[in-house]
């Protein structure tokens, strides 16, 4: 018997949970750069409403 190609169940199942993570990482990037974009438009958005705020104020 060639022990090279034998694998047990748990080597089975954890090779099946890794190929299931593997298939979803491009989603995650995605899910991540979106994250990005949002946290880059809040700074923006909150720039924005410090600046007017700062303008606003008296001499």
């Amino acid at each position: 018997m060639n022990t090279s190609l034998f694998r047990t169940s748990q080597q089975r199942r954890t090779r099946a949970v890794y190929d299931s993570a593997a298939s979803r990482r491009p989603a995650v990037g995605i899910l991540c750069a979106e994250m990005v974009a949002l946290a880059v438009f809040a700074l923006a958005a909150a720039a924005f409403i410090g600046l007017r705020a700062w303008f606003a104020l008296p001499n």
